[in-house]
């Protein structure tokens, strides 16, 4: 019992200090040049109202947001490496949000937003095509909502396997 309690604890610990570090390459990597005019990852401060757009029906809570000689900057930190093919498309999706967020909170365009991995930082261009994406995900979510019944999009066991809903799921795989 008490080797189990001690692995469990160096466990945590290695768990934490692999945390701290990456969180540390994150912040040493640098947010864009500017005033940080939101921040939503000190824990220790009040915490930071969401963005919202009521005409979109898009709530979201970006990292940081970055004043910068050329506007408003969306940043979303990951803690993991950067793929080498580039930015996963879901953190692009999230950061594309971020400024559309932004865009109708403030009233100002983002050129892009920063998606800032463990390993480097990765400018996303804000563009009316990567807009108008986001505004069709978010339809096509209200449309999937009203739908009784909903089919797995996925052809992979380990994303079943830790799926909540796996118990009532009739499309499980194994």
């Amino acid at each position: 019992m008490t080797s189990a309690i001690l692995f469990l604890c160096m466990a945590f610990l290695l768990a934490l200090l692999a945390w701290a570090r990456a969180r540390r390459q994150i912040l040493k990597g640098g947010l864009p040049d500017g005033r940080v005019i939101y921040q939503d990852t000190d824990r220790r401060r009040d915490v930071e109202r969401p963005l919202a757009s009521p005409r979109y029906g898009l709530t979201g809570k970006p990292d940081y947001l970055v004043q910068g000689p050329n506007g408003l900057i969306p940043v979303e930190l990951k803690s993991r490496d950067c793929p080498s093919s580039g930015p996963y498309a879901s953190d692009a999706a999230q950061l594309t949000a971020y400024c559309v967020l932004v865009e109708d909170s403030f009233g100002v365009t983002p050129s892009h937003g920063v998606i800032q991995y463990a390993d480097r930082s990765w400018p996303i261009q804000y563009t009316m095509k990567g807009h108008d994406r986001i505004l069709q995900v978010l339809d096509e979510m209200r449309q999937a909502r009203q739908i009784q019944t909903l089919h797995r999009d996925h052809e992979h066991a380990g994303r079943c396997r830790a799926c909540g809903y796996r118990i009532v799921c009739d499309e499980a795989l194994d």
